[in-house]
Formats: C-alpha cells, structure tokens, sequence
C-alpha cells in the first residue's frame, strides 16, 4: 500500500455536510491498494450492510481555492495526487445511499520497527448524516490495540467540528501510542474535510 490518492465511490446528492471548518492541525495523505479484491475487502469493513457488488466511484478535481482551504486547514501540503481523490460510495441491496469511505494513510514521516517502515492505513467511512460511521487500521504492526473497536468506537458518530483531540472530550489514546492514536483522530477528521470540501452541498 502506497501513500498516494486514489479510491471512493459514486456521485451521492444525498450526503449534506452542514458543517463548519474548526482549525485543527493533522498530517495525512490519501492512501491505496493496488487490488481491489483488497480494496473491496477493506470497503466492507467500514460498512458491512453495503450492497458488495453496489460500490461506485466519485473521482473529483479540487480547484485551487479549494487546496489552500484544505491546506491552510490540514497544516501541510498536498500531494499531487491527493488533489484527485476518489471516494468510494456505499449503497445497500435496494440502491438506498449509506454513505462515503475513504483510505488515509495519516503519516508524513516514516517510521521503523524491527527494521522495517511501520505503515499505518486507517478506513474511514462517513454515513449520510456526515458524521463518523466506522474506522478501521488496516494490518498494523505496532499495539494491536490500535486496531480495536475499544479505541476506534470513540470516534463514531463525530462530525467535522466534533473534538479529535486525544485526551480530551472522552478520547482516550492507546498505552503506549500516544502519536498513533492522535495520527488516527487526524485521519478522521481529514476525512470528513475532504469528503465536505469535495461532495458537501454549498449554499449559492
């Protein structure tokens, strides 16, 4: 898995995201696989009633007013390939919309454990309502603590200006990974960022 843009589903008039832009410093770069018998494997953990042969694709182009409002709220520069991200779009059996999933990988320096890089993938998937559905950290080597609902469960059901903070408004970091467990509530927030700045209905 590589640390590019790449991935997301269908145009969704139906996701609103009413929500406002608090700043609040994160690192992270969209992320891929490059199966997708991974990819789709990985898309249904985030949401589990989906339609599995259901997904789709929104790709979509941020104008440059829209990467300095990214940046200037996202505290670095994007990628050229994060410009262009592709959101995946979850429906169920009935085509009813259930929401957006998209890939991070919420590390802009590497790091090393027992000699190789530690990566650190996290699913995010957005329900209609913009608010958190689920997240996932796909095949971390580091706590597996990490990984677990116990931690990731603190963040469903927060939207762009809830808190992502760890430590504070009920976040509790994992022992040990203090930096891995704020990279996590980055990445989620980034999320719903992208996902605002990208499919969110604008006034006007």
């Amino acid at each position: 898995m590589t640390r590019l843009t790449r991935f997301v589903a269908k145009v969704c008039t139906g996701l609103l995201f009413c929500l406002a832009l608090a700043p609040q410093q994160s690192e992270a770069h969209l992320a891929k696989w490059g199966s997708w018998e991974i990819t789709h494997r990985n898309l249904m953990k985030l949401f589990p009633d989906a339609d599995p042969n259901g997904w789709r694709i929104k790709r979509y182009q941020y104008s440059d007013s829209e990467v300095k409002l990214l940046e200037a709220e996202l505290g670095f520069e994007l990628y050229p390939e994060d410009k262009l991200p592709e959101f995946f779009i979850a429906s169920d059996a009935q085509g009813n919309f259930l929401g957006v999933a998209i890939f991070i990988d919420p590390r802009t320096k590497p790091k090393i454990l027992d000699g190789g890089i530690l990566t650190l993938e996290v699913g995010i998937g957005v329900n209609a309502e913009g608010k958190i559905n689920r997240i996932k950290v796909y095949d971390y080597r580091g706590n597996v603590a990490l990984a677990q609902d116990a931690f990731l469960n603190q963040l469903r059901g927060r939207e762009l200006d809830s808190n992502f903070k760890m430590g504070t408004g009920g976040l509790v970091a994992v022992g040990g990974e203090p930096e891995e467990s704020q990279l996590v509530g980055n990445a989620a927030r980034e999320a719903l960022l992208l996902m605002k700045v990208a499919l969110g209905r604008r006034d006007g």
